[in-house]
């Protein structure tokens, strides 16, 4: 999505991988499906992540400032584990990974 490895070299884009962002709840109808494919230089932790997201997407932006407000508002799996039970933020991305973020919804 914000690289394009044709216009890179090997070395380059050898560090980079390839990490999916699925958002559920009202925000998943702002995107396809609720799907960002987001590419990340290999030593990204979610915060790295989530703060890429912020900057380039306006959707994200209107609901969130920070990383640490997601945290905050969202329940954040990582290959379908919960961030709290590892390493939160500073959980490290890998190739593949898939990170849902699951906004909390109040009622009253």
């Amino acid at each position: 999505m914000y690289f394009i490895k044709r216009s890179l070299t090997q070395s380059e884009w050898q560090c980079i991988m390839r990490v999916t962002l699925l958002f559920r709840g009202p925000l998943a109808k702002k995107f396809k499906e609720g799907i960002i494919e987001v590419e990340l230089d290999n030593n990204a932790n979610l915060l790295d992540l989530l703060s890429i997201v912020i900057e380039r997407e306006g959707n994200v932006r209107d609901v969130w400032s920070s990383p640490e407000m997601i945290d905050r508002d969202a329940l954040i799996l990582c290959n379908g584990i919960d961030i709290g039970l590892s390493r939160g933020l500073d959980t490290k991305m890998t190739e593949g990974d898939v990170i849902m973020v699951l906004p909390l919804i109040h009622g009253g």
